[in-house]
């Protein structure tokens, strides 16, 4: 199964050594608190084992359909990420807003196994949700 870069960062976001949630988003205000709420859920939503979470309602319509394009299921996607992290946190750095897009800096893991991306977020309404990787 092929899958999209951005399956591949929801695998690698929540692989870490650490068991333990942390809310990195109670750390912001405003809308950066409604971005860093949208990474969280996908933490919960890996913990939970809830694929259809973050395909129904985590992603732009553009991702999705990119991903139907590129023949990947995302809920299938989304699940084969899950099952390959070996634990889930992440944890929210910095987000910056600029009008309708936010650029997320997350860390994931612990100790020497700790991560670093960027994902790049839309505002669909009034919710965020996860457009790209840009690491």
């Amino acid at each position: 199964m092929r899958k999209t870069a951005l399956l591949s960062v929801l695998a690698q976001a929540v692989t870490g050594c650490g068991a333990a949630a942390s809310d990195s988003a109670k750390e912001f205000k405003g809308e950066q608190a409604k971005v860093a709420a949208v990474v969280e859920q996908i933490e919960k939503a890996a913990r939970e084992d809830k694929p259809d979470v973050v395909c129904d309602s985590l992603l732009t319509e553009a991702r999705l359909a990119l991903v139907k394009k590129l023949g990947t299921n995302c809920k299938t996607g989304v699940k084969d990420a899950f099952k390959d992290a070996d634990s889930f946190d992440i944890t929210v750095d910095r987000i910056t807003i600029r009008g309708d897009a936010a650029t997320v800096k997350v860390t994931s893991g612990r100790g020497s196994n700790k991560k670093s991306d960027t994902l790049e977020l839309k505002r669909a309404g009034t919710a965020w949700k996860v457009d790209s990787l840009a690491s």
